[in-house]
């Protein structure tokens, strides 16, 4: 009956996350936190996402808010030691909900300004129940809400928030998202790529396309950069760009050799040789759905 006891609480123990956020400063004034590399579930709380605070002149400055309302509040807690400061200004890099769930804590804490896509906005309407809130445990989502955007970007320009200049990047087709986001400080030559840039594991590309990804490619290697700032993965060199690109070509290469051999979507992935990258997290999970979106872009290519 002990063994049994015990085993319960551990069950109910693990059921949900506890964030234990670790920031690591990357930049003079940019800090991260670093998400795991797997998909969102109860026992990560969601946490599988990169998250940026910048620090201003009287606040933070925060770069996608997290996957609920409690990891907000563990990132603030955890910022709060390096600089007791309010959130002014919360920016959100796309529509997929590991990267903004957040934004209701830093809206009834500081009444912060969040800015976003209207892609976002179509796709999670305010109030609107989104998946995350059945995918992680009903403890890690407690007090999480989907708010409004209070600024749409709808084109490339330049914000000044609190003393920091971001050049803001808009991408009007098709990348990881029906339209995503990047924030570029020239000053200290940082990338805030959102979902734009991966390393050490592959993108889920159902939302976006493969020429899209190679294109934003070609616009990431037009700013001078030190340190890129990543959706997902622990590298800021040059790693990404390089990971990203093979594995788009690979995609487009192999679809349109499926495609002149006149292969249906099945045998396509069951007999594409992605063998080199086998050693990319979330290949399982993901990689059978990018190729049927692959050979499905490339049919009329």
């Amino acid at each position: 009956m002990l063994k049994k006891l015990i085993l319960i609480l551990g069950f109910t123990v693990l059921a949900f996350a506890k964030y234990e956020l670790k920031p690591e400063k990357i930049s003079d004034t940019v800090y991260r936190f670093e998400g795991a590399l797997e998909e969102p579930n109860k026992a990560n709380g969601g946490n599988m996402v990169n998250t940026y605070w910048v620090k201003g002149k009287t606040s933070w400055i925060v770069i996608d808010s997290g996957p609920s309302y409690n990891y907000a509040d563990a990132a603030y807690k955890a910022m709060k030691k390096i600089a007791n400061l309010p959130v002014k200004y919360v920016f959100n890099t796309h529509r997929h909900e590991d990267h903004w769930l957040g934004n209701n804590y830093f809206k009834e804490k500081f009444g912060a300004h969040i800015y976003g896509t209207k892609a976002q906005a179509k796709e999670y309407p305010a109030g609107i129940v989104p998946n995350y809130s059945f995918v992680i445990s009903k403890e890690d989502y407690k007090g999480t809400k989907v708010i409004a955007i209070d600024t749409f970007i709808t084109k490339d320009q330049v914000l000044e928030l609190d003393g920091r200049t971001f050049g803001i990047k808009h991408f009007d087709y098709a990348v990881h998202s029906p339209e995503d986001l990047m924030a570029y400080m020239a000053d200290e030559k940082v990338l805030l790529a959102g979902d734009i840039l991966f390393s050490q594991r592959i993108p889920r590309i159902t939302d976006g396309s493969v020429e899209g990804g190679l294109k934003s490619l070609d616009v990431v290697e037009t700013y001078d950069v030190k340190v890129y700032a990543t959706g997902h993965g622990k590298f800021t060199d040059k790693t990404a760009i390089g990971q990203m690109r093979n594995y788009f070509l690979a995609l487009k290469e192999t679809a349109l050799k499926a495609i002149e051999a006149e292969q249906d979507v099945l045998t396509y992935q069951n007999t594409a040789d992605f063998s080199a990258f086998k050693n990319m997290y979330m290949m399982d999970e993901l990689h059978k759905g990018n190729l049927a979106h692959a050979h499905k872009e490339y049919e009329f290519y």
